[in-house]
């Protein structure tokens, strides 16, 4: 199956003669071993509360689009484990996030998603209000209070708030390196594809009965999908991967599409491939080529066409046009990037059940108005669907017992409740690595150093 000996540094470089400070160059090896990975990080409530404490609260995490936020008042509610976050725009059109808790008795301010309110903050308990920069406004029958009572800090609590490319991330330690340092190399890498004005045009959410590291480690390698995906091993080849690790724990992975899998070896022009030859305009009747020929075609289709549409793609490389592109920025955000748009899958923990994890869906692109401009068909944005962006996109919420979420994932979700019940048996010493799983031992070794388990 393979052309050569497998390298373990290099992996499959996507393009082996890349310039090394290209975008797809190969970023140098780093060796974080082979495993085992102690196998109560993925059920232990000691786990779960040295990541509540350690890790969350030290991190970068996603919690809105700056455009669904667009006029004062506007705001957003975020939530990760336990604790809950409001990002709302200010008079000044900053954007600013806060504990959603009243700091008179702790009650939560607001239990909607979203929604504006131009006149700040009201506790719905006893009527404090806050203005949208989070101060205290009015303290109800302030006259009944000792005034030593009042002398504490009485506005909203705030964390620290910064925007990426329109992403807005929320950081709970005041002393957490800024928000592009973390993002790092990602934030060059990203440009050509003008993140920043683009839509969210679908966002699905469910809760899967796995610790959220299982969701992650199964999203982190494509080695398992010749066992549970076998019906896109036509037009995917997820063997020959290139796998980069970066600081901070953010990995990528760039695989091939419109190219078949080794582990099928027809070498012919399958049925898949001639549908994607037939997507760009090609006729695979006509088409004299050879399988390893139909990946090229397709990207010059693709560029022809993004021409003949009025789409500046001319900052992207040929195998940007066909291949996944899959970013995992840590500790919990997967972007696979496309010039049609972006599938982005955020992995949250349960707030008390180590056992569970809330898997948010989403597809982004630029508004469109011609349907022919549409994301890659493994996204499942369903035939149809608005991509005007008008709107914003409501969340769907998916019971992954009855599906909903597209075949991969229905896939997904049933497995993966299958190793959340394997790697609590007494018989499992631990997850043993590939080098096909690499990106699964950056994260997991960045993860030990917030928890104070690796140096």
């Amino acid at each position: 199956m393979a052309t050569r000996a497998y390298d373990n540094r290099l992996t499959w470089p996507i393009e082996p003669d890349a310039d090394p400070h290209s975008h797809g160059a190969k970023a140098p090896f780093v060796d974080n071993g082979c495993g085992p990975l102690s196998p109560d990080r993925y059920f232990s409530t000691e786990w779960m509360e040295a990541e509540r404490k350690l890790l969350w609260p030290k991190v970068w995490n996603w919690a809105a689009r700056a455009e669904d936020m667009p006029d004062p008042g506007d705001f957003v509610l975020f939530e990760i484990g336990r604790e809950s976050f409001v990002v709302v725009r200010g008079e000044d059109m900053r954007l600013r996030a806060f504990f959603n808790i009243c700091p008179h008795r702790g009650n939560r301010l607001v239990s909607t998603e979203t929604g504006s309110l131009v006149n700040g903050f009201t506790c719905p308990f006893h009527s404090w209000k806050f203005g949208l920069d989070g101060g205290n406004t009015h303290v109800t029958d302030r006259e009944t209070f000792r005034p030593e009572a009042l002398c504490r800090d009485l506005n909203l609590q705030e964390v620290r708030c910064e925007t990426w490319e329109g992403f807005v991330f929320i950081n709970m330690d005041a002393n957490a390196r800024p928000l592009l340092e973390h993002v790092g190399v990602l934030a060059e890498h990203a440009v050509p594809y003008r993140l920043a004005d683009m839509r969210i045009m679908r966002r699905m959410q469910a809760v899967w009965e796995s610790n959220w590291k299982v969701g992650l480690d199964g999203f982190n390698e494509a080695y398992h999908v010749h066992a549970i995906h076998p019906q896109i091993l036509g037009i995917f080849n997820d063997y020959h991967a290139q796998i980069d690790c970066y600081p901070n724990g953010m990995t990528r992975m760039t695989t091939k599409f419109a190219h078949e899998s080794p582990r099928i070896g027809s070498g012919g022009l399958n049925a898949d491939l001639r549908w994607a030859m037939q997507d760009v305009g090609l006729d695979p009747d006509s088409f004299a080529g050879r399988m390893e020929d139909v990946r090229p075609a397709v990207q010059k289709a693709k560029r022809a066409r993004a021409e003949a549409l009025g789409l500046d793609w001319s900052g992207f490389t040929d195998n940007q046009l066909t291949d996944d592109w899959n970013y995992c920025l840590f500790p919990n955000m997967h972007m696979g990037l496309h010039p049609e748009g972006v599938s982005l899958l955020y992995f949250r923990p349960h707030a008390h059940d180590p056992r569970k994890f809330i898997l948010d869906v989403i597809v982004m692109m630029h508004p469109q108005k011609d349907s022919a401009i549409k994301p890659p068909a493994y996204m499942g944005l369903p035939d149809g669907w608005d991509i005007s962006g008008n709107e914003r996109a409501e969340t769907i919420v998916v019971d992954w017992r009855e599906g909903g979420l597209g075949q991969l994932f229905d896939q997904d979700s049933s497995l993966f409740r299958e190793v959340q019940l394997g790697v609590e048996s007494a018989g499992f010493a631990g997850a043993i690595l590939s080098e096909q799983e690499q990106r699964i031992g950056h994260f997991h070794a960045e993860l030990e150093r917030y928890l104070g388990l690796r140096a």
